[in-house]
């Protein structure tokens, strides 16, 4: 089987094993998946700047023709030498399975074909049509863990001549997001800042790298669940710009709601007043309005519905990872239209 563990992906792009011309790159992170791409793209022999060698396809257009998929990977280059053929956005479709499975089989004689994708599980097509193909490879890609965190961070301040103090370093590490990208983004946008300087420090980190906080996953919550449907679109837009999973809103949701489930028990059925419900609670004293203003809205059977809900959407943002921005901003988005509507009946 072709196939990498998430832990062997950078030491076999140190060292790319050539024979394997059809490469999938996949996982949560598509900042992560698209820069490990770019470094396949890279190391595949291709003249990147020449347009008669390099193409890039969208998985959801070859969904629908298929053929073109065929037509690239055999056509000759122009002017000779190899050709690269990048997919993105690539997820459970068939007819993007069945054709990887055929090149890699029957591999492109001068072409190398770069598929990017989600989280794929196991059991999905293309992943497994790849795993199985003798001229394929797959390659996980999965978030930034410390130390690869630490290399990324050593390799720019390494190509700027720059050191990092350790407070300077851990400082920086609170402040980086999920997002490989975006992460290495706000570092080289660091090194730019202390250029010339030598060394980075801990208030180099703190005036220019945005601050990744759980403040803001707690403003977007409060807001989706307090029906201030207004503020939703900016700030899950610095999310996502600061490299926020989806996944870690649709968590922090969920939790938020379950709290509130067991507020709403207390009020319900324990005969609390909504104010001493949520004190039991000890949210931080910002966030105490927006509890109670939340407690008052939705009622235990709201909460319910909500709740299967956000489950049924964290389900479906896993298996259509190439969605999962779309579907988060959703649920979001028709909670909070709900919360507005429950306030509004909780008034007249």
């Amino acid at each position: 089987m072709a196939q990498k563990k998430a832990g062997e992906v950078e030491a076999f792009l140190s060292r790319p094993d050539t024979s394997f011309p059809v490469v999938l790159l996949y996982g949560p992170d598509p900042g992560l998946v698209s820069e490990r791409a770019a470094v396949v793209a890279r190391l595949s022999g291709a003249d990147l700047a020449d347009p008669f060698s390099t193409v890039t396809l969208n998985a959801d257009e070859l969904e629908r023709d298929i053929g073109r998929l065929f037509d690239e990977a055999r056509t000759l280059s122009l002017f000779g030498g190899r050709r690269l053929i990048r997919v993105r956005g690539a997820g459970n479709g068939k007819n993007l399975a069945d054709a990887v499975a055929d090149l890699a089989a029957d591999p492109p004689a001068g072409a190398t074909i770069v598929i990017e994708a989600g989280d794929l599980k196991k059991t999905a097509a293309l992943r497994q049509q790849v795993e199985r193909g003798r001229a394929a490879m797959a390659l996980p890609c999965y978030q930034d863990e410390a130390r690869a965190l630490d290399r990324m961070i050593d390799e720019e301040m390494a190509a700027s001549n720059l050191t990092i103090d350790r407070q300077a370093r851990e400082a920086l590490r609170e402040r980086l997001g999920a997002n490989r990208l975006a992460s290495r983004g706000e570092v080289q946008k660091l090194c730019l800042y202390a250029l010339g300087k030598g060394q980075v420090t801990e208030e180099d980190v703190e005036t220019i790298v945005g601050d990744v906080s759980a403040d803001t996953v707690d403003e977007t919550i409060d807001a989706a669940a307090t029906g201030e449907v207004k503020k939703l679109p900016e700030l899950i837009e610095r999310l996502l710009a600061s490299g926020s999973s989806t996944f870690q809103l649709h968590s922090a949701l969920l939790r938020h709601f379950q709290g509130l489930q067991l507020m709403r028990a207390e009020v319900e059925e324990g005969g609390a007043t909504v104010g001493s419900a949520v004190e039991r609670r000890r949210p931080h004293f910002r966030r105490k309005p927006a509890f109670e203003a939340a407690l008052g809205a939705w009622t235990g059977e709201a909460i319910i519905r909500t709740l299967q809900r956000i489950e049924a959407d964290i389900l479906l943002s896993r298996r259509e990872s190439a969605l999962a921005v779309t579907i988060m901003r959703r649920t979001l988005t028709d909670i909070s239209v709900e919360a507005a509507k429950l306030r509004t009946r909780g008034q007249r």
